[in-house]
C-alpha cells in the first residue's frame, strides 16, 4: 500500500502550478510544491492530469493508470515528505514502454528535489533508486 495520498481539489492542483517547480520529459511533466497545511503530515500527495488533447478517454485512462504505477513503484523511496506532486501526461505516454516512463519519473522526482533540497537530495537519490525497472 503506498504511503501517499492523492490529490483531488482543483484548488491543490492550481497552486502548484502557480507556486511550484516543474520539469518536464519526453514522457510525463512532474510538478512540485511545498505543502502548505495547517497540520504537517508526513507523507507527500500525488495528483494526476491527462487533458483531452492526449485522446479520447480510453487513451487518457490508459495514460493514468500507467502514471498510477510508475508512483506506486517509486514514489515512496523519492518523493519528499510534506510535498505536493502532480504528474501530468503527455502525448507520448500511452504508447511508450513503461520502463520509460518508470525512468522519467526518477529523474524529473531526483531533479525537483535537488531544487527545493540541494544537500539532502543527492544522498537520497544514491540510497533509494530502486536497482530494476519492470519492463511492460
Amino acid at each position: 500500500m503506498p504511503s501517499f495520498s492523492v490529490l483531488k481539489k482543483r484548488r491543490d492542483f492550481v497552486k502548484i502550478t502557480k507556486h511550484g517547480e516543474s520539469v518536464a520529459t519526453s514522457s510525463l511533466v512532474l510538478q512540485a510544491a511545498p505543502s502548505n497545511l495547517s497540520e504537517p503530515v508526513s507523507h507527500p500527495r500525488i495528483g494526476y492530469t491527462t487533458t483531452k488533447k492526449i485522446g479520447k478517454a480510453h487513451i487518457r485512462n490508459r495514460c493514468r493508470r500507467r502514471l498510477r504505477a510508475a508512483a506506486a513503484l517509486f514514489f515512496d523511496k523519492l518523493a519528499l515528505p510534506d510535498f505536493d506532486y502532480v504528474l501530468i501526461a503527455r502525448y507520448t505516454t500511452a504508447d511508450v514502454a513503461f520502463s520509460t516512463i518508470c525512468h522519467d519519473l526518477q529523474y524529473a522526482l531526483q531533479k525537483i528535489n535537488r531544487r527545493f533540497m540541494p544537500e539532502s537530495a543527492d544522498d537520497t537519490a544514491k540510497n533509494n533508486t530502486p536497482a530494476a525497472n519492470p519492463a511492460d
